[in-house]
Formats: structure tokens, C-alpha cells, sequence
């Protein structure tokens, strides 16, 4: 039996479960913004999430462990420190090694992501505190969300335009 591989996403946001073979098979060059990556930068693709309006910004992580982003940024929703858009994939640093259980974006625009470990990592648009970092602050990198999660493992994050979800192993 082969093994199934969580985390294809597409412009839905929802999970797409796929396997070794089916996942070759798919191509993110059909996305107009993944022109913008060499084709060596394609082969890497391992999980891939396009959002944005118009589907302008992209959050992929490649088959060595590294995230990398690109797109238009608003509000920062990229995590790289900044709100200027960038054409060329840039590699969320804090992030690489850290493997991909959940990933959510509302159209604040912000994301949520879930690591395989249980850690929640949020950034982007914050005005309603929908990042859950205890400030209306915008999040311009990835922010480890640890309050009220202590010794809690998350295993599927959403989120809405305004708000913020987790679900932990224990069901709550």
C-alpha cells in the first residue's frame, strides 16, 4: 500500500490528500504565479498553497524541509519581515526544518499553520487579534502561538476573514 502524503493545497485552503505516485502528477506551473520559479525551484515543490484574491501569493515547502513564499504580501501575510512584494521565492527561516501538519489562511489576509510537532504559528492581518498573539499588531513573521496551548498538541488549524481556530488531539 503506498503512502498517503498530507498537505497538497490548493485555492481552497482545504487539505488535499494525495499519494508518492499522484503527487508527481501534479503541476503547480499551471498556477501563473509559480512562472515566477525557476524550474529547478518547481522539482522541489513538495506541498503547495496558492491564496490571495486572485490567487497572487503562494506558500510551498519544498522536499528539504524549507517554506518558502511569494506573491504580492499584502499586509505581510508572506511572514518575511516585510509588506513589500516579492517576485523571487523567499525561505521562511524560522520555519525551515519544521514540517507542515495544517495550514489555513483567511482573507485578512493571514495564515495559521500546524506544525507535525503541535506547534501553531500565525502572521499577516491582525486588526481583530485573529492571529491570537494578544495584539491587533499585523504579524510580519511567523509568531509561535503558545497561550492557553500548553501542553496541547494542535492537529488542524482554520481560519475565516476575522478569526483563528485549532483543533487539538484531545479534541478541543
Amino acid at each position: 500500500m503506498e503512502e498517503e502524503v498530507p498537505g497538497f493545497y490548493g485555492e481552497s485552503g482545504k487539505s488535499v490528500q494525495a499519494t508518492l505516485s499522484s503527487l508527481k502528477m501534479l503541476d503547480v506551473g499551471k498556477w501563473p504565479i509559480f512562472s515566477l520559479c525557476s524550474e529547478e525551484e518547481l522539482q522541489l515543490i513538495r506541498q503547495a498553497c496558492v491564496f490571495g484574491s486572485a490567487g497572487n501569493e503562494v506558500l510551498y515547502t519544498t522536499v528539504n524541509d524549507e517554506i518558502f513564499v511569494l506573491g504580492t504580501n499584502c499586509s505581510g501575510c508572506l511572514g518575511v519581515g516585510d509588506i513589500q512584494s516579492t517576485i523571487e521565492p523567499r525561505r521562511l527561516d524560522s520555519l525551515t526544518g519544521k514540517k507542515i501538519a495544517s495550514l489555513s489562511y483567511g482573507s485578512g489576509p493571514h495564515i495559521v499553520l500546524a506544525t507535525t510537532d503541535g506547534e501553531v504559528f500565525t502572521w499577516g492581518h491582525n486588526a481583530y487579534s485573529q492571529l491570537g498573539n494578544g495584539t491587533t499588531n499585523h504579524g510580519l513573521v511567523p509568531c509561535h502561538i503558545s497561550t492557553n496551548l500548553s501542553n496541547k498538541q494542535v492537529i488542524e488549524v482554520a481560519c475565516g476573514s476575522y478569526h483563528s481556530l485549532v483543533l487539538t488531539s484531545d479534541g478541543e
